[in-house]
């Protein structure tokens, strides 16, 4: 599978940023938000969606095309070849903001729960991975590319959950519903000032919640995750408008 492979600590190389989208690309594929056999969006579409220009995303497609993941078809456009099968249900849909809370509530329970576990169980190589989406994350962001950290930051997330040594919560925590893109959730809507207001606070916040894992404080950690969750459900429900 395609990826931005992970290497040792303080062995990073900081990812392209056409490395990134085409990782952010193959989650959604393998997510099942594109299925096989369908045609993607435009390019013009794609590169607001992932906030890059259209030649970094016609490299980031590049990768994919080589990778034999998605083939261009004439009359059709860029079609996905491979991935989850149309209409898979890979979680349940979000359709109101009832839902949208009931998934933040599920989220605090599952994933403090996760960071407590990785505080405990995470060895060298599942920690130089946490460590490791950080600091792309944070290469990311330093390169003024705040857009790509509304997803890039799952990376982390994931990373957090590998860590716990147990593939359920890893599974679970793969398939939540992803925002990037959807406007009516999507930071974007708020200004790209906000976004990267935003991006630094999320970046401090994993920050803290390594440190908690690195050092094995499986209470702290747990804090942490739970807080981090709950300020970004926070952050969306407190910008969302009455329409």
């Amino acid at each position: 599978m395609l990826q931005v492979e992970p290497t040792g600590i303080g062995q990073s190389r900081a990812p392209r940023l056409a490395e990134v989208v085409a990782a952010q690309l193959l989650r959604l594929v393998d997510r099942g938000e594109f299925p096989r056999g369908c045609k993607l969006p435009t390019e013009d579409t794609l590169s607001l969606r992932f906030g890059v220009s259209r030649p970094v995303l016609r490299e980031a497609m590049q990768r994919l095309k080589d990778a034999g993941v998605l083939q261009s078809q004439r009359g059709s456009g860029t079609v996905v070849m491979r991935g989850t099968a149309p209409g898979a249900a890979l979680f349940l849909p979000l359709g109101t903001m009832a839902d949208l809370l009931r998934l933040y509530e599920f989220r605090i329970s599952l994933e403090g729960n996760v960071a407590a576990l990785a505080a405990e169980r995470h060895d060298p190589v599942t920690l130089a991975a946490i460590a490791e989406a950080l600091r792309h994350a944070e290469d990311v962001s330093d390169r003024g590319s705040a857009a790509l950290l509304l997803d890039l930051n799952f990376a982390f997330h994931r990373a957090v959950a590998c860590a716990t040594q147990n593939p359920y919560h890893l599974a679970t925590v793969e398939h939540l519903p992803n925002f990037v893109g959807l406007d009516r959730l999507n930071d974007r809507s708020f200004g790209d000032q906000d976004v990267a207001v935003r991006a630094r606070r999320v970046l401090g916040e994993h920050r803290v919640i390594f440190e908690a894992i690195r050092v094995r404080d499986a209470g702290r950690a747990q804090a942490e995750m739970i807080s981090h969750i709950a300020a970004a459900r926070d952050h969306v429900m407190e910008r969302r408008k009455l329409v």
